[in-house]
């Protein structure tokens, strides 16, 4: 069965571009980026920036308050499940149109490895960003601790200004 993901959740003068692979059937069914309960995406954003992220209205403000894209590299595809290893026949959204569109991106974060393999193959030639392979917050990536995954991904959060006031505070300062 053929799938299609989402429109991109886009901020005013964007400086991150955040890309998945594709969305999870709960996220699908919800229509919601990261619907699935345990996916960590949402948690990390939540604990990076200090707020209250209780419903997707919430989830998508964050989104649109902090400097952020929001997509996903893949625009459809066949896929039973929603392991990313059993993605087919996927079709690649238009990042180039993205990129040239928003030229005020500095940073790409790709959520998982799918993401970051997908967009090196079709997109690194465009790229004039640093584009960063994190690690999944899948649920099914458990291969490294949740403090590990915040710590990472607070670390590349760092590295873009994403908050109007500059009250970002940097990963060391939240574990102090």
């Amino acid at each position: 069965m053929r799938l299609y993901g989402f429109d991109p959740i886009i901020a005013d003068e964007p400086r991150l571009l955040i890309l998945g692979s594709m969305p999870s059937v709960t996220s699908l069914a919800k229509q919601e980026y990261y619907g699935y309960r345990h996916n960590r995406f949402w948690k990390v954003l939540q604990a990076y920036f200090d707020l209250p992220l209780n419903s997707y209205e919430d989830k998508r403000n964050c989104i649109l308050t902090h400097h952020i894209i929001l997509w996903d590299v893949i625009g459809s595809c066949e896929r039973e499940g929603s392991l990313d290893s059993a993605i087919r026949k996927e079709e690649c959204n238009d990042i180039a149109g993205l990129l040239a569109t928003y030229p005020s991106i500095q940073r790409i974060l790709c959520n998982g490895k799918k993401s970051y393999d997908l967009y090196q193959r079709h997109f690194a030639h465009l790229s004039q960003q640093t584009v960063i392979a994190m690690p999944s917050t899948s649920n099914a990536n458990r291969t490294i601790s949740e403090a590990v995954l915040f710590q990472k991904w607070f670390e590349q959060l760092d590295q873009v200004s994403l908050m109007e006031n500059g009250d970002c505070h940097s990963f060391q300062n939240r574990i102090s």
